[in-house]
């Protein structure tokens, strides 16, 4: 598939975020590594944060979206279900310094927090609806309840992971899913 302008500008703001950060990604810098003009720029895009969702979209809600929807008739358990999210992230195409980059970017920033918590959302509800199906299925009381907390957890798991392996350099990603799993699937039960 041939990229676009607009590609080309998602990618060299991803390099830039994934090694300075969000607030050292300026625009200006943005053009340079893009090697684009600021009406290129600004004719994808209205501002910064709208570059840095198409980032984090690109980055982390795209590859959970497309792992969850290919998926979406299976009942997966919730260990299955962070195994699927963590193939998704980490097949190699994302460095996990990339999502940190990303969240202390929202911290500073509350639209953005707002924006990329939105998008995260939709990925949450996703995982919700696919949890209730496999605990209904294993006549859990409160299905529905019981999912969006191990949803909440699932996604704290990967997040801790994505952290962990971002920070550690010893970080052992095979055994912490491993553990993580096996934890999920214990509140699972009925």
């Amino acid at each position: 598939m041939r990229s676009t302008k607009r590609d080309e500008i998602v990618a060299a703001a991803t390099e830039l975020i994934r090694s300075d950060g969000v607030r050292a990604a300026s625009i200006a810098k943005i053009i340079a590594a893009s090697g684009s003009s600021a009406g290129s720029v600004y004719h994808h895009f209205g501002s910064k944060n709208d570059i840095v969702l198409a980032v984090a979209r690109r980055a982390l809600v795209e590859p959970l979206e497309a792992a969850l929807a290919a998926h979406q008739d299976e009942a997966l358990s919730p260990g299955d279900l962070l195994r699927l999210m963590a193939g998704a992230v980490l097949d190699g195409t994302l460095h996990s310094s990339l999502i940190v980059q990303l969240w202390a970017g929202a911290a500073d920033e509350p639209q953005l927090a707002s924006i990329i918590r939105d998008q995260m959302e939709g990925v949450r509800e996703r995982t919700t609806g696919g949890l209730a199906v496999y605990l209904r299925a294993r006549g859990v009381q409160d299905a529905e309840g019981r999912a969006t907390v191990i949803a909440m957890l699932t996604m704290g798991q990967m997040m801790g992971m994505l952290a962990q392996r971002t920070l550690l350099a010893e970080f052992d990603v095979a055994a912490y899913l491993d553990v993580a799993a096996t934890m999920l699937d214990g509140l699972a039960t009925a």
